[in-house]
């Protein structure tokens, strides 16, 4: 077992009821379970049932991560809001779990390369009701990137249906996702070539609104929906909807356009080579930018220079460790500033006196011996 597991899940169209929680209970003795929620860390155990099946059956987001490497994130749909053509690659990064009610995918990282903590899942944790929404709204990018992924590694997985989505503006729970799951952009960049390039189909994103929805509603419709919330005491945004829908929800779509490494293969090395060159664009802008900061900094430093002398001085009064850490900051920026300014001569005769002062104080002077080489 690992020595560290990192289990958090969600509810967000509903409330977990006092079974449910107790059914919870029986999985982790050690859980913080609220009426939406469930949270715990393990060492060197876990949890006493499959996590895919926990949030099948209770939630319906869903993260995890062991200090091994692993990661797994959860997103429960609707049973039939996915078509069954998007989902012909699964076992690459992607599973796919259902159940009558359900439809839970699983992206999955098997070996984690950096440092990953708590902060961070939490970080992207909050990106996980964007990314639910779009894929229920018919923006299905996620399993784009996975095919592409996957693409990248075994190039001969089956072909995804052309949609027409717009691959060249992502949005920022996607560029969040790219980024964790490693998705090559520059395939991504292809891609976009090749719908430009290739007949498609329409993509049927459709972005909900309570008030068009109620407005559409008869008013049987809205009587059984009441009704519904009387007799089991709660009802999900989710059920509600489902209640209403027009549509059969399992339509399948006969699709005539599909992506495949012939289709993409031809886009490939100029996409790459284009988003290299857009990528060392922006990071000259980075460092531009960076730039101005750093010199607009430097240049308050010295305008307060006088200020920050006696900040250093009163941390080294503090005669601690951290007092001394912060002195040293305080002073090694102010040398940066001076040397900024041109005024180095004047840095050295604030400097020695700085020094004679705190004579005394070896603990600090040790910290400032890189600047005193220069005196």
């Amino acid at each position: 077992m690992s020595e560290y597991q990192y289990y958090r899940f969600e509810c967000l169209d509903g409330y977990l009821g006092t079974k449910q929680r107790e059914a919870l209970r029986g999985i982790s003795s050690r859980a913080e379970i609220t009426a939406a929620s469930f949270q715990v860390v393990y060492h060197y155990s876990g949890l006493k049932a499959e996590a895919y099946d926990v949030v099948l059956n209770y939630f319906d987001i869903g993260f995890y991560y062991a200090d091994w490497g692993s990661i797994d994130v959860y997103i429960k749909l609707p049973i039939g809001t996915l078509p069954d053509a998007l989902l012909q690659f699964s076992q690459y990064g992607l599973s796919v779990h259902e159940s009558d009610q359900w439809q839970l995918l699983v992206f999955s990282i098997e070996e984690y390369h950096e440092y990953f903590d708590d902060e961070q899942a939490d970080a992207f944790f909050q990106h996980l009701v964007t990314l639910r929404a779009e894929l229920m709204q018919g923006d299905w990018r996620l399993l784009y990137f996975m095919w592409l992924k996957a693409f990248d590694s075994f190039n001969d997985i089956a072909a995804m249906p052309m949609l027409e989505f717009d691959f060249n503006n992502l949005t920022k729970a996607q560029r969040v996702f790219a980024e964790l799951f490693d998705i090559p952009l520059g395939l991504v960049k292809a891609l976009a070539q090749a719908l430009t390039a290739n007949p498609s189909h329409r993509a049927n994103v459709s972005y909900f609104s309570v008030d068009n929805w109620l407005a559409e509603l008869t008013e049987q419709e809205k009587n059984n929906l009441l009704k519904a919330i009387f007799e089991r005491g709660q009802l999900t945004r989710q059920q509600a909807i489902a209640m209403t829908k027009k549509e059969p929800v399992n339509k399948q779509v006969a699709y005539q356009y599909w992506l495949n490494a012939k289709v993409i293969t031809p886009y490939i090395e100029m996409a790459q080579k284009q988003f290299k060159q857009e990528q060392a664009a922006v990071l000259a802008q980075q460092r531009v930018a960076e730039k101005v900061a750093k010199e607009a900094e430097l240049a308050e430093v010295y305008r307060q220079r006088d200020h920050v002398w006696q900040l250093a001085q009163t941390q080294a009064k503090r005669a601690c460790a951290s007092g001394y850490d912060q002195a040293s900051r305080e002073v090694h920026q102010l040398a940066e500033a001076y040397q900024f300014k041109g005024e180095r001569t004047a840095f050295e005769l604030r400097f020695k006196r700085f020094v004679s002062n705190n004579n005394n104080r070896k603990a600090l002077l040790k910290r400032l011996q890189d600047l005193s080489l220069g005196v």
